[in-house]
């Protein structure tokens, strides 16, 4: 999480080198602002473009209205889809976030539910790499911006699935492209799809099943079903009861980590209280089931489904707390307890477009960048995601190479900084893990708290550069 190195910059800027934007003084500006806000991800603009002329023609690049942010993620997503062929077996993960800009119009940025600017980003992040924990990077992106602000409450709790799927542009269907879109990019690649709750669809999941697409989506509707052996005539049954029969597969120890009230999101608050965290027993089942398609949906869509179904909860949880439950619909094999356990571990992977999200939003501050018109922001949402990309796989190895050294991460000055500044001890040829947690001493980070955050990194990351400024000029090699 320090400043990212050169050969990260060059990662970052090398397909942006690409970019068709009608000019070539366009292209090479884009190189040059990629370039410093990788130097300095959660900087301010001004010192990621410190000098006058690179400020002003930051300013005018992200305005320029022959610049459109498509055409700088088509540069990006091209590398994507190389590393991804170069991996051969990748995950797919969507997920949905939202973005306010307190300082913009939402007349033009966009109405949020709370009536603030801000638009909708729908992303798809290829992860590949052992146990598929390596971020490569986002293949696709849609925005979701709202002409106006909603009715609380109304469409939530009054709106029928018969009367939703009558309507023109869902921002449903923002789910099935993000697949459509993986599927074409990545048709050279072994592709799983994983989604949460949010895209548990009978029209979605029939789309992918029928299709042959591959996918791990978490229930959120609790469905009738019955057991996929039964016969025809079998009445339906509600989804809980019938997994309850299935054959026991295998008990799994994990650590949940904390949750904050303060950090649910509104619609997810009743589902995901908040927790302390601790060490949970899970007990996992799996059998094939199958589903009756909803009234309100008709032909072509077939009448039932069949789909795998694992579920995942908790034994014996702390008294007052809310037990661990997944049920999770997969088209992927679950007839061995290595089968059942891969489809979890799947999921779990899930995780990993969370953290992208942070690496945005408080790795890169893209809330924080004060362009005032959704054009300039969009150009620099599609500047900055690679960057958060990085910022994440860098993450990502200190978590998974822990011992691997920290030169893999850190400049030299760097690593001597932390060897002199940091207030924990700091090896003079320290791995990733002993330089990672170094950089959070100097963020304020308490060991009691567990595995540093985003914040009290990006905290840290802010101090070391600043020292590695005077740490430079001292030597005489000026800022940088």
């Amino acid at each position: 999480m320090a400043q990212l190195s050169q050969d990260a910059i060059e990662r970052i800027t090398d397909p942006f080198a690409t970019a068709e934007l009608g000019d070539a003084r366009r292209t090479r500006r884009l190189v040059q602002m990629a370039a410093g806000f990788a130097r300095q991800p959660s900087a301010p603009t001004p010192s990621c473009l410190p000098s006058e002329a690179e400020l002003e023609g930051g300013y005018r690049f992200v305005n320029n209205p022959y610049v459109h942010s498509e055409d700088i993620q088509e540069a990006s997503v091209q590398a994507v889809v190389k590393r991804a062929e170069e991996d051969r077996k990748v995950l797919i993960v969507h997920d949905t976030t939202e973005f306010s800009f307190a300082h913009a119009d939402p007349t033009d940025v966009g109405f949020l539910p709370s009536g603030k600017a801000g638009f909708f980003g729908h992303f798809s992040l290829v992860v590949g790499g052992p146990n598929y924990r390596s971020p490569l990077g986002v293949v696709s992106l849609e925005i979701v911006s709202r002409k106006k602000r909603s009715s609380r409450g109304k469409r939530s709790n009054k709106t029928t699935g018969e009367k939703a799927a009558r309507w023109k542009n869902r921002e449903s269907e923002r789910w099935k492209r993000g697949v459509d879109e993986g599927e074409m990019r990545l048709r050279n690649c072994s592709r799983i799809h994983v989604m949460d709750r949010e895209a548990d669809s009978y029209a979605l999941l029939s789309s992918m099943a029928t299709s042959g697409t591959r996918f791990v989506v978490r229930s959120n509707t609790l469905r009738r079903a019955r057991a996929e052996s039964l016969e025809s005539t079998t009445s339906w049954s509600p989804l809980r009861d019938v997994v309850a029969e299935a054959s026991f597969y295998l008990e799994r120890e994990v650590s949940l980590s904390r949750r904050l009230k303060k950090k649910l999101k509104r619609a997810h608050g009743k589902s995901n209280p908040p927790r302390a965290a601790r060490d949970a027993k899970l007990r996992i089942h799996a059998m094939a089931v199958e589903i009756p398609r909803p009234k309100y949906l008709k032909s072509p869509v077939p009448k039932s489904l069949v789909l795998n179904m694992v579920h995942v909860r908790e034994v014996d949880p702390p008294k007052d707390v809310t037990p661990v439950e997944w049920l999770i619909w997969t088209t992927e094999p679950v007839d061995t307890v290595d089968q059942v356990a891969e489809t979890v571990d799947i999921y779990r992977s899930r995780w990993l477009i969370e953290e992208f999200f942070k690496a945005l939003k408080t790795g890169c501050q893209i809330q924080k960048r004060e362009f005032e018109s959704k054009h300039a922001l969009l150009n620099m949402l599609s500047i900055l995601t690679p960057i958060a990309c990085e910022l994440l796989w860098i993450r990502s190895q200190s978590r998974h190479r822990p011992r691997a050294p920290a030169t893999d991460i850190f400049s030299p000055i760097q690593i001597e900084i932390l060897l002199q500044l940091s207030p924990r001890k700091v090896s003079k040829r320290p791995s990733i893990h002993e330089a990672t947690w170094a950089l959070a001493g100097l963020g304020g980070h308490q060991k009691s708290n567990g595995p540093p955050g985003w914040l009290v990194l990006r905290r840290g990351l802010d101090k070391l550069h600043m020292y590695e400024i005077g740490w430079r000029a001292a030597l005489g090699g000026g800022e940088m």
